[in-house]
């Protein structure tokens, strides 16, 4: 099956992804099927000022010369969906849930650059309880690549025989932490950075909605209080280089208290984040500071 490689001038549709992926609802997965490689591309992007002022404000972020390493996310996210919700995938976007991100920033970027966008998918997995699918997002300044992003989605159910070499990704356990950082996680722009993000499922801002699905209420998109979570940590920066790696346990839940709980060892940081009302973290990650590239 050959590949298929979209290209794009503008911010693609919000509307067009949610379509594709409610006719996709009932795809399945076949091992047998080979699943193309899709590319959407975007070339000659250039950041709006006024969207990185609204993310740095809304995620309690001062200015700095060079991008958070979070901000690139939302750059790229309208174009992840585009590959997420095409036909071709072999699941339905309703059914899937986000476990894993992994980031590299490989060297400080500046909001003036000239950028070139390119989403795609990439291995798919069959492990215990269902199926790993890898997203990769690449970020380019001519031919060089300065920004990266994995996502890892799971989709639940039975799809055939485990992947041999399959070993659960982990951190290892914060062993004598401190706390970093308390705050109470207000409501407000909750709407509004789901627009800044791209990610404006109802579960963000609609607490009605929200519980409707099975959960306490409303919750944070992930992105929002990772990128506070790291502009938090002691002695770090965060628009340098670094690997960031980061893992989805549990809701975090708007008018709730937060708890950053960070164990340093050299240039690496190992945090936790909690959630008023669950003793375990909602969100654990790994910060490495690395040289540039």
């Amino acid at each position: 099956m050959k590949n298929v490689i979209l290209n794009f001038n503008k911010k693609p549709s919000d509307v067009l992804p949610l379509l594709q992926a409610f006719k996709s609802r009932n795809s399945r997965f076949n091992p047998e099927e080979t699943i193309p490689e899709i590319h959407v591309i975007r070339s000659d992007f250039r950041i709006n000022p006024a969207h990185l002022k609204s993310f740095n404000t809304i995620c309690g972020i001062d200015p700095t010369p060079h991008l958070h390493i979070l901000y690139p996310f939302t750059l790229v996210y309208p174009y992840l969906m585009r590959v997420l919700c095409r036909g071709e995938m072999p699941f339905s976007q309703f059914k899937i849930l986000n476990t894993r991100n992994r980031i590299i920033m490989f060297r400080p970027i500046t909001p003036d650059e000239q950028l070139q966008i390119d989403c795609y998918n990439s291995v798919v997995r069959i492990i215990p309880k269902g199926l790993e699918c890898d997203f990769k997002a690449e970020i380019y300044t001519g031919t060089e690549k300065v920004w990266e992003n994995t996502v890892t989605y799971f989709v639940p159910g039975k799809f055939g025989e485990i992947e041999p070499s399959y070993t659960q990704h982990k951190l290892p356990p914060l062993e004598n932490p401190s706390i970093a950082k308390e705050w109470f996680l207000e409501v407000k722009n909750r709407f509004k950075f789901g627009r800044v993000s791209g990610d404006t499922n109802g579960l963000h801002y609609s607490s009605f909605y929200a519980r409707m699905l099975g959960f306490k209420r409303d919750l944070a998109q992930p992105i929002r209080v990772i990128a506070s979570c790291i502009s938090n940590l002691p002695d770090q920066a965060a628009d340098k280089p670094a690997e960031l790696d980061f893992l989805h346990k549990g809701p975090v839940y708007y008018e709730n208290m937060l708890t950053l709980k960070n164990q340093k060892t050299g240039h690496i940081d190992r945090f936790d984040l909690y959630c008023s009302g669950n003793e375990k973290p909602c969100i654990i990650g790994r910060l490495i500071q690395i040289n540039n590239r």
